[in-house]
């Protein structure tokens, strides 16, 4: 009797729990549009991620939300009787979706290269589609980089599967990986797993090599640094990059041997310098 009581506890307060729902069930359209929150009873909710309270705003029933930019939907249901439920939670993009750089380098015996397959998190769907989830994905650009691939997919957050690109996923030849959770950016080897340092060959152009004069001493310093990146060289440099680990070129400017990074936020980046004759260095520093 016991165990029947505690049963149609749970189914009970399952189904309430259940009734507060949240769509549509596409979290990013590339226009204006609205979220619709449904219950019977009253619906607590927030539009800017923080917890809502029986204080935040509320409504009887049926709440209908703008999505006119990006918000992460909270809202929890309280019924006639005073019964609480759980809180759901929901990001809806609208627009333009920050956009993730992803490096992968593949074992040397992939000879035809990588695939990637995206299974996105946030948003979970493009203009209400879902993006690259048939095997074996998308092809991956090759770095130039050792057996390093690239490419960019638009997500937030995402789980990601590299695989050898075979024609079909259940045969002996397929090589892949597990799911890997990504965020903006991610560098990922087969053999070690995520990278947190990865290598400044991935920071040229196509028509970029690095100088193979190791013959001039070139030091950066105080590294970790605050405010001031000085530069300790006789190469006559003509030009400076700093670029974050992302690839993206934050700064360019003529050579000095003195380089104000203090607006930069804390993390590791890459300093590029270039010479009258193309030769390029690259230096990594870490931003306090």
């Amino acid at each position: 009797m016991k165990k029947f009581l505690l049963f149609s506890s749970f189914f009970v307060s399952s189904l309430f729990f259940s009734q507060l729902t949240m769509s549509p069930f596409a979290s990013h359209y590339d226009n204006p549009y609205q979220v619709t929150i449904s219950g019977n009873g009253t619906i607590y909710y927030t539009t800017d991620g923080s917890t809502p309270t029986q204080n935040s705003s509320s409504a009887p029933n049926n709440v209908q939300i703008l999505i006119n930019q990006n918000k992460e939907i909270k809202a929890f249901l309280v019924d006639g009787q005073g019964n609480s439920s759980a809180i759901m939670s929901k990001k809806y993009y609208t627009g333009i979706i920050p956009s993730a750089a992803i490096y992968f380098k593949a074992p040397s015996t992939w000879t035809a290269g990588s695939c990637i397959m995206v299974d996105m998190v946030n948003p979970n769907a493009v203009n209400g589609f879902a993006m690259d989830t048939f095997w074996p994905g998308i092809t991956m650009q090759p770095a130039g980089c050792d057996s390093w691939y690239k490419t960019t997919r638009d997500f937030e957050n995402a789980n990601l599967r590299f695989n050898n690109c075979t024609l079909f996923e259940n045969i002996p030849q397929t090589m892949s990986t597990n799911l890997i959770p990504a965020g903006s950016t991610i560098y990922y080897d087969f053999t070690n797993g995520v990278i947190t340092t990865p290598p400044s060959c991935l920071f040229l152009e196509s028509h970029e090599t690095l100088s193979k004069n190791n013959n001039v001493l070139i030091k950066v310093y105080p590294n970790p640094v605050s405010d001031i990146l000085k530069v300790n060289t006789d190469r006559q440099f003509r030009e400076y990059e700093i670029i974050d680990i992302s690839g993206k070129v934050l700064l360019k400017d003529l050579f000095t041997k003195e380089i104000t990074i203090s607006h930069l936020i804390s993390g590791n980046y890459f300093l590029k310098l270039k010479d009258s004759k193309g030769n390029l260095v690259l230096l990594k520093f870490i931003k306090k």
